[in-house]
């Protein structure tokens, strides 16, 4: 799944003005994958390819241009967080070619990157001409790469660093490593005497350039308590996450880079508290890829969604952005 489904839910040209505003109102930070631009950095070729460069030595993100930053000094202050403050649209001299030209003319590889430019209109005639820019940038397949200063970068969190000698010298030996991604989908989602029970499958699948040896993923809940789990080859780890309902599943086989699923586990599970979001923490890891860690969080609205979608006979899969719905298998 690319960035900007994950993120909206929709495909990149199925996005209009109004999804930007949305994106505005719920105060969507800043994170490893997602970096907010205005306008102006088109007309900085050389510091918007430290960005591209820092995300294709990493994990790949998007960069959304056209979205003021409401902390454009977040370099004096690290810690605060970082939102999209207003839409201050691209001018309508740089055409969606001309934006990949000067990105793609800035990035030095041996080989081309993965890079696509979407625009985003607004819905008045007088501001068709001019745009949003959502740049997709999926995960370097031939590290490093270098921005048009010299030097290579990385993003960590919601910034960028250049990399020092002894990591780009890794990078140039990073060549065919897995790379692990977790699928969880709804099975069921019930209610009785407002009390909410739901399903989720979670899966594995490996999209990276070489086999997955000696796979972990661990897991822990709020506010959802499990009530049953299979299959039987997961273990229950509550003690070591403080008591919260937790899980570790340890794969006995290497996973092949072909992005086929593999079940982890099928787990029921009991809502605590209606007005409290659930959430789910995971890390998931194996040998030759970093640690990945991260969060899932959803109320009963979304379980209702997930429900509607179940019951038209499609698949209810969780993602950062609400469930996406597909047909049913």
């Amino acid at each position: 799944m690319g960035f900007i489904k994950e993120l909206f839910g929709k495909e990149a040209e199925e996005l209009t003005s109004r999804d930007m505003r949305n994106l505005i109102s719920m105060k969507k930070e800043e994170d490893r994958f997602l970096e907010y631009k205005g306008a102006d950095i088109l007309d900085k070729p050389e510091e918007l390819s430290q960005w591209v460069s820092a995300f294709l030595n990493a994990e790949g993100g998007l960069i959304i241009i056209g979205l003021v930053e409401d902390n454009p000094k977040k370099k004096e202050s690290p810690d605060r967080k970082v939102y999209p403050k207003r839409i201050a649209p691209v001018s309508k001299k740089y055409t969606p070619e001309r934006v990949e030209h000067i990105i793609l003319s800035n990035i030095g590889s041996s080989s081309r990157p993965t890079i696509k430019v979407y625009p985003v209109h607004g819905a008045k005639r007088v501001s068709r001409s001019r745009a949003v820019y959502l740049v997709e940038i999926a995960p370097g397949a031939d590290p490093p790469y270098q921005a048009s200063d010299g030097k290579y970068y990385r993003r960590v969190n919601f910034t960028k660093y250049a990399l020092n000698h002894y990591e780009v010298a890794d990078l140039f030996g990073r060549k065919g490593k897995p790379s692990l991604s977790l699928i969880p989908e709804f099975t069921e989602v019930g209610v009785e005497d407002a009390t909410y029970r739901f399903g989720l499958r979670l899966f594995v699948a490996n999209e990276g350039r070489a086999v997955a040896k000696y796979s972990q993923f661990s897991a822990s809940f709020e506010n959802a308590e499990i009530e049953t789990v299979e299959p039987g080859n997961v273990l229950r780890i509550d003690d070591v996450h403080g008591g919260l309902p937790s899980i570790q599943w340890d794969c006995k086989r290497v996973l092949h880079p072909t992005g086929q699923r593999t079940l982890i586990a099928v787990i029921r599970f009991r809502v605590k508290d209606n007005e409290e979001p659930c959430t789910l923490d995971y890390t998931l890891v194996c040998e030759d890829m970093e640690l990945v860690s991260d969060r899932y969080s959803f109320g009963v609205a979304l379980l209702e969604e997930a429900k509607q979608k179940i019951e038209r006979g499609m698949t209810a899969v969780l993602t950062h952005g609400g469930v996406e719905g597909g047909k049913g298998g």
